[in-house]
């Protein structure tokens, strides 16, 4: 951990703080570990219903957000996160063994058996919710914790410490699909390793009262603010400013969508089999969260610091541009692997670290309530809208997939403009 925290510029951490970040840091290595196990099973079903289908898989995504997130932060509000975060990790874990009862009678990685797909569509929507809930418990528990000053140092660590379990579960995922006979077994992996973020979350929370009782803090203010789907609603009805986040965040996920349609429909055609569609699926995640993980320890806080926000948050929409006019040319599993690796890489490491930056000057009831609802339900409308677009655009013009194409370019290029205006706005 020592050279790690040299490598951060950490040195100056003290010894309490480096070990409330460290179990921080663990407890969301094994939440995404969890998550990123099973995301592949996810991925696969979606391979296997097919391109006609992805509206309506995003639509149950759309669906399960409306109604899932509401209520997970009037939960979140309601209790203190010491309570809360250790109740919502032992509900996961047990939702595990439903998960290993349902994909047991899916049966295997074709879902070729009788009721296999309403089995897929249920996961896939429970794993909407789950893909939301693991993530949200660190940060519910990290933002009560750490100050501002401690944030801007730590989560930086904290967040290596995510993408570590991002590459851990791709690779366990890929593993899984070589040795084990179906892919229920997997949902046993997560429930352990909920278990195990659990252990972290103690040891964490137990560093968290020593650090602020080193430091003299008061205690930890458990009424702030933090979810208020509806009233973000109205913040985001009155300033400009954060509509044109709104409309940036839906454009990235109507791109990321146009290459999801195309990983659907190339994986389908050119890799053979359940086994092997998951297994491509899980090496491509692993690959990219590599990626992510080698840029944020080694260039991402360098390249913050000496660049503007300008290059960050256009850098995506052009690189998506490119990927998108080589898929075209190279329309094979190859090009759309390397393409999706890269830009993975650039946005989770340099983009999105730009574009938390823009809620930096809002206040705190601003940067609770219309946070979680950008991230939640404007990425969830811009999948569904996105895969109704290029559904549409395939099946009624007659020039199918060039058409498609011009529709993601335009995207891409709204996209990149609407970055370009909100990295120059006035805050």
């Amino acid at each position: 951990m020592t050279i790690l925290l040299r490598i951060l510029g950490l040195r100056d951490a003290t010894k309490s703080e480096a070990r409330a970040a460290f179990w921080t840091a663990a407890m969301f290595c094994a939440a995404l570990t969890s998550t990123f196990l099973l995301r592949p099973i996810r991925d696969q079903f979606g391979v296997a219903r097919g391109v006609e289908q992805m509206p309506r898989l995003y639509g149950i995504t759309l669906v399960v957000t409306l109604l899932f997130v509401p209520a997970f932060w009037r939960l979140a509000d309601r209790m203190p996160s010491r309570r809360f975060v250790p109740i919502a990790l032992h509900a996961l874990a047990a939702s595990m063994v439903f998960v290993f009862a349902g994909l047991t009678l899916a049966g295997s990685y074709d879902w070729s058996s009788e009721g296999a797909q309403v089995v897929g569509e249920a996961f896939w929507g429970f794993f909407s919710a789950f893909n939301l809930a693991a993530p949200a418990l660190v940060w519910v528990h990290a933002v009560e914790n750490f100050d501002r000053r401690q944030a801007l140092r730590l989560f930086g660590l904290v967040g290596i410490g995510g993408t570590s379990g991002a590459v851990l579960g791709s690779w366990l995922a890929s593993r899984a699909a070589e040795l084990l006979p179906t892919p229920a077994w997997s949902a046993l992996g997560s429930l352990v390793l909920l278990e195990v973020a659990c252990f972290c979350y103690a040891r964490s929370a137990g560093a968290c009262r020593a650090m602020r009782a080193e430091m003299s803090a008061p205690p930890v203010d458990a009424s702030e603010s933090r979810g208020g789907m509806f009233a973000g609603l109205r913040l985001l009805r009155g300033s400009g400013y954060l509509r044109a986040i709104a409309g940036y965040m839906a454009l990235l996920a109507m791109t990321a969508s146009a290459f999801a349609f195309a990983r659907t429909q190339l994986v389908s055609e050119q890799v053979d089999g359940g086994r092997a569609q998951h297994e491509w699926l899980a090496h491509q995640e692993a690959l990219s969260q590599s990626l992510v993980l080698l840029l944020q320890i080694f260039c991402t806080s360098r390249l913050l610091k000496r660049l503007p926000s300008f290059v960050f948050l256009t850098m995506s929409p052009v690189l998506s541009a490119i990927g998108l006019c080589a898929v075209w040319a190279w329309p094979s599993v190859a090009t759309v692997g390397v393409v999706m690796i890269a830009l993975r890489g650039v946005q989770f490491a340099l983009e999105k670290p730009s574009r938390e930056a823009l809620y930096t000057p809002l206040d705190l009831e601003t940067k609770h309530k219309v946070k979680f609802l950008l991230d939640t339900v404007a990425l969830r409308f811009g999948d569904w809208l996105g895969a109704c677009i290029q559904l549409t655009i395939v099946k009624q013009s007659a020039h199918g997939a060039n058409a498609a194409l011009v529709a993601a370019l335009v995207g891409a290029a709204l996209w990149a403009l609407l970055g370009a205006r909100i990295s120059r706005a006035p805050r």
